[in-house]
């Protein structure tokens, strides 16, 4: 309900109270006027016909002579535009749909989420989606244009653009597979800062992508992605926080203010992915390592028509101001930050692997810090964000061969002299 509606409504409530609030009603005390106005039908702003009861319209009108107008406008739900019915995930491929495909119909789009297996028909109705939709102005005709403006930052890493593309099929291990690509691209000199293609469109592998592009051309002041789970997610907040990088969001269902981006895709695509044999790749390796090449020979050091210089020395310009940090540095910003409770056997599990803690830390909460890229080792911080212990996947073997610490005093026992 728009805040229109909602005045609309506080108006025609204040109009059966009005000559109570001016005191200019004819009946003998306002008891009596409530019973002759909740005996009569009223029309409310959509038409609809209402006959309020005499205990509601003194509640409005004492909302009305405590807080004004403002008392009796509507309560909106605090889940307004939540659906009760379709679950968090389905909410997510919704918005992750109608992010690419913002005037895809709102039948499509429920036939595509009972394909993918995300809603069953029997239990989430077409009319759901469209109300979702609806409630949450994803509808074709409420999405307005919005007012854009070319831009372009003024030096290198002053912000860089981060989006993933579909990749082509290759063979690994006799199997078709699907390869995702993921790009970093720099605003000011169109630079293609990391690009690399992977078997997952997911946040560990964007993060990746990422620190490696950081570790190569430095931090950027800015990172600007769209709003996909690999885009926004907390980890990915933090890594960025730790970095001093501002992570900005694209404006949702609107990828046209991606278009650096997503012409540079568009580049890579007419200049070397429509132009080979994916049947000569046997391996994510070799595909990486040919697509690196080309970027080195056709991209990098080819003149882009926007900037009038190549990328590379567009972006050398700037090599002064860029900000670095050292490798160490860097891996300690990217390691995700998870709270654990100690089980009773001093293990923790992270990833679907258990690690051994330290006994003195059983049934307390502990925070961890870890590579999701190397489970070898994680950390144990302190509320100071010290680092106090590392700790190590379990090895149920090895303790078996340990000898344990005998915790038992024999000679305090009744008898210890003794034979026995």
């Amino acid at each position: 309900m728009s805040n229109t509606d909602l005045e609309k409504i506080a108006l025609f409530r204040f109009s059966l109270i009005a000559p109570l609030v001016n005191d200019t009603y004819h009946t003998f005390s306002k008891e009596e006027y409530y019973r002759k106005m909740a005996s009569k039908d009223h029309r409310l702003p959509d038409g609809t016909l209402l006959r309020p009861a005499s205990t509601t319209l003194k509640k409005w009108y004492l909302k009305y002579m405590k807080m004004g107008i403002d008392g009796l406008m509507p309560k909106v739900r605090k889940d307004v535009g939540r659906s009760r019915v379709i679950n968090h995930q389905a909410v997510k491929k919704i918005d992750e749909i109608k992010e690419k495909f913002p005037y895809i119909t709102g039948t499509i789009l429920y036939l595509k989420l009972i394909e993918e297996g995300y809603i069953k028909a029997n239990q989430v109705s077409l009319a759901s989606i469209h109300r979702y939709l609806r409630n949450n102005n994803l509808n074709r005709s409420q999405i307005s244009p919005v007012e854009r403006k070319a831009f372009e930052m003024e030096f290198a890493n002053d912000c860089w653009q981060a989006d993933t593309s579909k990749g082509p099929l290759i063979t690994i291990d006799k199997r078709k597979t699907q390869t995702f690509l993921i790009s970093i691209l720099d605003d000011a000199s169109r630079l293609i800062v990391h690009s690399q293609f992977f078997l997952r469109d997911n946040a560990v592998n964007l993060q990746e992508a990422l620190k490696k592009a950081i570790l190569k051309h430095g931090i950027p002041r800015k990172l600007f992605v769209d709003n996909g789970s690999p885009y926004k997610n907390d980890q990915l907040n933090l890594i960025c926080a730790s970095l001093g990088i501002t992570l900005i969001h694209a404006r949702p269902y609107s990828s046209q203010s991606k278009g650096k981006i997503e012409r540079s895709f568009r580049t890579l695509k007419d200049g070397y992915l429509n132009s080979v044999d994916w049947n000569l790749f046997e391996s994510l390796e070799h595909l990486n390592s040919q697509f690196n090449k080309y970027l080195t020979d056709n991209y990098t050091n080819k003149i882009h028509s926007a900037i009038n210089d190549t990328p590379k020395n567009r972006y050398l310009q700037d090599t002064d101001r860029i900000k670095y940090k050292t490798e160490v540095e860097i891996d300690n910003c990217f390691l995700h930050r998870v709270t654990r409770k100690v089980m009773s056997d001093a293990t923790i599990s992270l990833n679907k692997i258990y690690f051994e803690v330290p006994q003195k830390y059983i049934r307390q909460r502990i925070n961890l810090r870890y590579s999701p890229l190397d489970l070898s080792q994680a950390y144990i911080f302190d509320m100071q964000n010290k680092l106090v212990d590392t700790i190590y996947p379990l090895k149920k073997i090895d303790n078996s061969k340990i000898k344990r610490k005998n915790t038992i005093d024999y000679s305090k026992m009744n008898g210890a002299d003794e034979i026995v």
